[in-house]
């Protein structure tokens, strides 16, 4: 396999290096953090804790449950 010489900060070094293990190359640590994952809903659990537009929406889905309820009777 053909290898490629690139030049790094020495901060940006100092964080590669804090990620890699002990059987891992560099290169290994670099493909880890520019491959593609398949995005994990677990990654955006609370994003929206506290917003705006989902007090809003819940609002909105609670008149609308109260409505319902009322015609129902």
């Amino acid at each position: 396999m053909a290898t490629k010489t690139i030049s790094i900060r020495e901060d940006v070094y100092d964080i590669l290096a804090s990620l890699k293990k002990e059987n891992e190359s560099f290169s290994d640590v670099i493909w880890k953090l520019t491959k593609k994952r398949k995005p994990n809903l677990r990654d955006y659990f609370g994003v929206l804790k506290d917003s705006k537009a989902i007090i809003e929406i819940e609002e909105d889905i609670k008149k609308m449950r109260e409505s319902a309820r009322l015609r129902t009777i």
